[in-house]
């Protein structure tokens, strides 16, 4: 099997990290592509940022041969549909996957992201795929994604407002940027509670998925293009 990750930013300062992160738990035949967009976006923070990478994005799914799951890894899910018109591979977002998927974890979940327009772009997101009465809660942390990693209070921040979470309700907490995934067992460690990583979990959906065949449909919503 091989699967392809698109990290849809003009960096490749995440490419080695992501590979050395998702091999650790890939399946022994599975071959793993990661890839960063040639122009666009260093960060995608904003519905700017989703267009400015989208037509990149495109144009690598449109040359993509031979894959049996294609991975648009960002929670922001930049292009996503379009993708899955333009191919027959299956096409997976991080965030769409995610968020589906702490559904069958919990009544209530979190998203725990970066920015203070998080709770818009998120909450927003829930509605489109119908999870809106699952949300129980949306918080950006101020910390910018390229600044994550190196910031002493991104943790500190994530652990506080996964507290506020589950207070209100959530049962479930996921990292609403794959550029937390550092952070994913730190707050397992601090919290009473499931931790949905949106980067492993999207992999591991697209092995499983890609290992018996399925694919978007093409007959309503997703045209053939």
């Amino acid at each position: 099997m091989k699967i392809m990750v698109i990290n849809p930013v003009s960096t490749d300062v995440w490419d080695q990290k992501d590979r050395e992160y998702l091999e650790e738990m890939a399946f022994k035949d599975t071959e793993l592509e990661v890839v960063s967009l040639p122009a666009g976006p260093e960060s995608i923070e904003t519905y700017y940022d989703e267009a400015i990478a989208s037509p990149e994005i495109l144009k690598i799914v449109e040359k993509a041969e031979g894959y049996s799951a294609i991975i648009i890894n960002c929670f922001a899910d930049p292009g996503l549909y379009a993708c899955r018109e333009k191919s027959r591979t299956l096409i997976l977002g991080a965030g769409e996957t995610a968020m589906t998927t702490a559904t069958l974890l919990g009544n209530k979940f979190a998203v725990l992201s970066i920015m203070n327009n998080a709770r818009g772009q998120f909450e927003t997101a829930a509605r489109r795929m119908g999870l809106s009465d699952r949300l129980a809660y949306v918080a950006g942390i101020d910390t910018p994604v390229l600044e994550i990693e190196n910031s002493p209070e991104t943790e500190k921040q994530l652990l506080e407002e996964a507290e506020t979470a589950l207070r209100i309700g959530a049962e479930v907490i996921v990292l609403g940027c794959t550029g937390l995934f550092g952070f994913a067992d730190i707050l397992r460690k601090n919290l009473s509670c499931t931790v949905v990583e949106p980067a492993a979990v999207t992999f591991k959906i697209a092995e499983a998925l890609g290992s018996i065949g399925l694919a978007q449909s093409k007959t309503g919503m997703y045209m053939d293009l």
